[in-house]
């Protein structure tokens, strides 16, 4: 039985196709009865050693086989890249090199093109260990083969580099440094300021700021009309009244400009007014309170002019907003002179009629003041006889009833009625006509009326003459505390720096379309 175990666990050069079938490593329940125990227990360790060599050398071949599949394999790819690079340099060479050599396949390339090569792991055992000597950079061979692109395309992302990139620097650098007129700037800065701030913000408003320590932090004054001014002097507006008072539009269209940067003459007012905007530049800094204008001419006297111009609209501009409300109350108080002269005609009028009813200029002036002097000279007359009649009763020689003191008693009674008459003329009737008392009373009214109109026409009057006034004066000022200058030398066109930014763009554009053109085309293929 030992002899047939040790037959059968002879290995073979070439292994079945199938799994191979192991001999039992353990004996069956019948071998172990049947058998002696030392003699089956020798024969089955001798048998599991076997098996277990056999299953070694196994693992060995499929191994070899195994590696040496992956050498031929990697040669095989090896090979058929080194022909697609020489096909690609062969199709970038001249035809008149192309047509001498060609390169011949490698033996492995055919075998590759033919299907000789195995490609199975089972065909790969029991093939001699074959070393294939791989290439030095393995990464490289491992790595797919990219296809490279032809002539053909190179050359026409040339025309495209300089079609898109070339063309258009040379055109704008003959443009800037060969045709380009020079263009001035003058620059003026200004606040806007009223009366009131400029006289008191200086010094109250200005001491108490730095005092307290906010200086920097105060609000710049009138900011509205700092926006208006800057707003305007871009507006349309500001071109009509420059067209007006300077001819604006026929300093910009100068024959000896360029063509690219004049303005034509025949086109409307419209379409210079978006010219004007590129030629002109306002901003206000609302921390500082400053306003900063830029004006641009092909002349330094052009742009000075212009810009000094534009001082005198400014200010011209917004005092004309801010005199709105002095306009106004100027004419409020036109219209309340008026009524006031109206009312005060009135007035006269009715004075003018109770006077000639009643056949009285003045009832204090004729009646009243008369009866009070009246009654005044009666008094003094009343005390004079009064003296007279004590001297005389103080004589001895006198009785009470001499002729002299009766005399005497009787003109102070009559004189003392002559009083009371007087006294109560002012409720007696004049000729049938209205008590006196009445007559004064009316009369008194319309003096007083006639006085409440008269003083009011002289404060209508005088409110009139400070609106008037107020409206003359300037209230608020275009400040220029940076004047408009005569410009030295020219600042625009920046030759150089134009060039480049018309580079940079032309590459920008040019790169983007090459990379949309590429990755169409490798979509497309």
């Amino acid at each position: 039985m030992l002899q047939t175990v040790s037959d059968s666990a002879e290995p073979t050069d070439r292994p079945p196709a199938s799994s191979p079938s192991f001999p039992r490593a353990v004996p069956t329940e019948g071998e172990q009865a049947s058998a002696p125990t030392p003699l089956n227990s020798a024969a089955a360790a001798l048998r599991l050693a076997r098996q277990q060599e056999l299953a070694a050398r196994i693992a060995r071949r499929q191994e070899l086989a195994a590696r040496t599949a992956r050498q031929q394999e990697l040669a095989a790819r090896t090979a058929l890249q080194q022909e697609r690079a020489a096909r690609t340099a062969r199709q970038q060479e001249p035809s008149a090199q192309r047509t001498g050599s060609r390169e011949e396949p490698s033996p492995l390339t055919e075998q590759a093109k033919a299907g000789a090569l195995p490609t199975t792991q089972d065909e790969f055992v029991g093939l001699p260990s074959v070393r294939t000597e791989a290439p030095d950079d393995l990464t490289a061979a491992a790595v797919p083969f990219l296809p490279q692109r032809g002539g053909r395309r190179s050359y026409g992302t040339i025309v495209s580099f300089i079609v898109c990139v070339v063309l258009p620097v040379v055109v704008a650098a003959v443009y800037y440094l060969g045709f380009a007129s020079n263009q001035y700037v003058a620059e003026f800065r200004f606040a806007v300021r009223d009366a009131q701030s400029a006289i008191t913000g200086s010094s109250a408003a200005s001491g108490i700021a730095s005092l307290s320590g906010l200086g920097g932090m105060t609000a710049a004054p009138n900011p509205m009309e700092n926006y208006i001014v800057t707003e305007f002097i871009t507006s349309r507006q500001a071109v009509e009244e420059l067209e007006t008072r300077i001819g604006v539009m026929k300093l910009y269209s100068r024959p000896g400009l360029d063509w690219w940067s004049r303005f034509d003459r025949s086109d409307p007012i419209e379409k210079f007014a978006g010219y004007w905007r590129n030629m002109v530049s306002a901003n206000f800094d609302q921390i500082t309170g400053i306003a900063t204008a830029q004006v641009r001419a092909f002349t330094p006297e052009d742009a000075y002019l212009i810009a000094t111009t534009l001082v005198s609209l400014s200010e011209e501009l917004i005092n004309r907003i801010a005199n709105r409300p002095q306009r106004d109350a100027v004419r409020f108080a036109e219209n309340d002179v008026k009524r006031a002269e109206d009312r005060l005609k009135s007035i006269r009028g009715e004075l003018t009629k109770y006077r000639n009813s009643e056949q009285l200029i003045d009832p204090q002036a004729n009646v009243v003041t008369s009866n009070v002097l009246q009654a005044q000279a009666l008094r003094a007359t009343i005390n004079q006889l009064q003296a007279d009649l004590k001297g005389l009763r103080n004589e001895k020689t006198l009785s009470r009833n001499a002729p002299a003191v009766k005399s005497l008693e009787a003109r102070i009674e009559a004189t003392r009625e002559q009083l009371a008459v007087v006294e109560s003329g002012v409720k007696s009737m004049r000729d049938g006509s209205n008590p006196l008392s009445k007559v004064v009373a009316e009369f008194e009214q319309l003096e007083l009326e006639r006085q409440f109109a008269q003083n009011m026409v002289l404060s209508t009057k005088q409110r009139l003459e400070e609106a008037r006034a107020n409206l003359l004066a300037q209230h608020i000022y275009v400040t220029p505390f940076v004047s408009p200058a005569l410009p030295q030398s020219s600042t625009y066109p920046r030759r150089f720096v134009s060039i480049a930014i018309t580079a940079l763009i032309a590459s920008l554009f040019w790169v983007v379309g090459l990379l949309l053109v590429r990755s169409v085309r490798e979509h497309l293929n």
